[in-house]
């Protein structure tokens, strides 16, 4: 849904990735995997789409690697952290960065 949201957001965007499409795969076949070094913009904008809506809702489970605290929990050294990305993707990186 997110991609969708984008492409009719920003016009400009989904002009210039088919603009890279037509350019590197041309109309006569579907991408491949031996494409993608070749389709930068592509991958960026599949990259930033997964950004604004990752696929799963926990992030990659982390280590508490000193002890923290955050909004007034504290989370000892060792224990296993498993970020919710959809909640709020920024609380996320500064849980991680903090500890």
């Amino acid at each position: 849904m997110s991609f969708y949201f984008a492409m009719m957001s920003y016009p400009n965007v989904q002009r210039k990735a088919q603009e890279e499409l037509d350019r590197v795969v041309g109309h006569d076949r579907l991408p491949r995997n031996d494409d993608q070094g070749s389709l930068p913009y592509i991958d960026a904008l599949v990259r930033e789409v997964l950004r604004w809506q990752p696929v799963t809702p926990l992030a990659a489970p982390h280590r508490a690697s000193a002890d923290g605290e955050y909004r007034g929990y504290f989370i000892p050294k060792g224990t296993t952290i498993l970020p919710n990305a959809w909640y709020h993707p920024f609380i996320c990186i500064i849980l991680l960065q903090n500890i």
